[in-house]
């Protein structure tokens, strides 16, 4: 879906990643945010009336539920408890944006790049028994990390190399393992009462 594109009804994600994104006006795609299963977009759209300014697009195999609007919004309009579990969405998303938002505006190229690698291990992330080490269950490249963090490739690249010199993380191919938490949280720049959010969305 494109931003011009008028939306053919509100989609419900039932399997799959969907990624919303942006292009900057010198070409650079910049993504705000991975929905996973359970989500439903756009619903500023929906709710708000509000045109869609933002491509979305599937990062893997999905499965995709589509009702018209009206539909839609007479459904949560007699479903007191779907509203409440779609504000409830809502609002822990913009909390989680608004830390990224704070990396962005006061961290460092090392904090915006552990900030994505721990937003992906609380929303993807799966426990190893054996070590105790968290298995990001979700296939990411360095260009998608980038575009999370506001970062040159390159320069994520280099970030990465870092962490897993430092036994942060662990990488096998698209796949990244955090080793250490505590290592990989360490930020001077923001409170550990932020880091410790947890993004739903």
């Amino acid at each position: 879906m494109r931003p011009e594109d008028t939306p053919q009804g509100v989609s419900y994600l039932s399997q799959g990643f969907v990624r919303i994104f942006f292009n900057a006006k010198d070409g650079d795609e910049f993504t705000l945010n991975i929905f996973k299963q359970g989500a439903f977009f756009p619903l500023t759209w929906a709710i708000s009336n509000i045109a869609n300014s933002y491509y979305y697009e599937a990062m893997n195999d999905t499965q995709v539920f589509r009702a018209p609007k009206e539909s839609f919004l007479e459904f949560i309009r007699k479903d007191s408890e779907i509203l409440y579990l779609i504000n409830n969405r809502l609002l822990i998303g913009i909390d989680s944006m608004t830390l990224r938002l704070e990396y962005l505006m006061t961290g460092d190229a090392h904090c915006r790049v552990a900030n994505v690698l721990l937003m992906l291990s609380r929303r993807f992330g799966k426990i190893d028994e054996g070590s105790g080490d968290i298995i990001i269950d979700f296939n990411i490249t360095h260009k998608e990390i980038a575009q999370l963090a506001g970062l040159s490739r390159e320069t994520v690249c280099f970030e990465i190399k870092k962490l897993e010199t430092n036994k942060s993380i662990k990488r096998f191919k698209n796949t990244y393992i955090i080793c250490d938490m505590e290592k990989l949280d360490a930020n001077p720049l923001i409170s550990k009462s932020s880091v410790s959010r947890t993004m739903l969305l």
